[in-house]
């Protein structure tokens, strides 16, 4: 790919790019494996012997044991909190690392179309997390951000009683974010094929 790229500065460009994905990656993995999980971290059991009479919590069957210590106003608070702080720095790497890809195909020989071809499109998958976001989430953010503003009104907000059945909207809040971790995981998948493509083109 040397050989492409002379003496230009176009392979250190690309190089940036694959980091700019390569963080966004690492922040939406450590978003849906490290942080939700924390959030959604059931209540320690009590070192007290329970009574006789009373219900097995510990069992793995046992729902109480695998309900997260937070209300669920509190979780979509707490969401929302992690959501304000990762819609800044995630649309600006994407746009960073797709500005880089476009810089690096612009600065190959005309000769290399398909270096180029492969660089356009490890841009046009980083940005393509705005529509994603927009699109395929806007439903699952939308009704968490209203349980997160009716929580800041001090008001209790979860599912919606008169809800359709298997709707965002009829999940409760730990399952409504187990939902979205699963979405951001997606959009995360977005940058590691613009990860692939732009290595592809860097060793061509």
């Amino acid at each position: 790919m040397a050989s492409q790229f002379g003496i230009s500065p176009g392979p250190l460009a690309g190089t940036l790019g694959i980091g700019f994905s390569a963080i966004f990656v690492g922040a939406n993995l450590a978003i849906t494996y490290i942080t939700v999980p924390v959030l959604l971290l059931p209540s320690r059991s009590s070192p007290l012997p329970p009574p006789a009479n009373a219900a097995n919590e510990e069992s793995p069957t046992s729902t109480h044991s695998k309900k997260p210590a937070s209300k669920p106003s509190h979780l979509a608070q707490q969401w929302a909190a992690m959501y304000s702080l990762g819609s800044k720095g995630g649309p600006v790497a994407a746009i960073l690392a797709s500005g880089c890809y476009i810089y690096t195909a612009r600065t190959l020989v005309y000769a290399a179309s398909v270096q180029r071809r492969l660089l356009y499109t490890a841009a046009a998958l980083s940005v393509a997390i705005v529509p994603f976001t927009f699109g395929v989430m806007k439903r699952t953010n939308d009704e968490l951000h209203r349980r997160a503003h009716a929580a800041d009104q001090g008001e209790h907000a979860d599912a919606k009683v008169d809800a359709k059945k298997d709707s965002v909207e009829s999940y409760a809040t730990p399952e409504l974010m187990r939902w979205w971790s699963m979405l951001n995981i997606l959009r995360a998948t977005l940058h590691v094929g613009a990860i692939g493509c732009a290595m592809r083109a860097m060793n061509l």
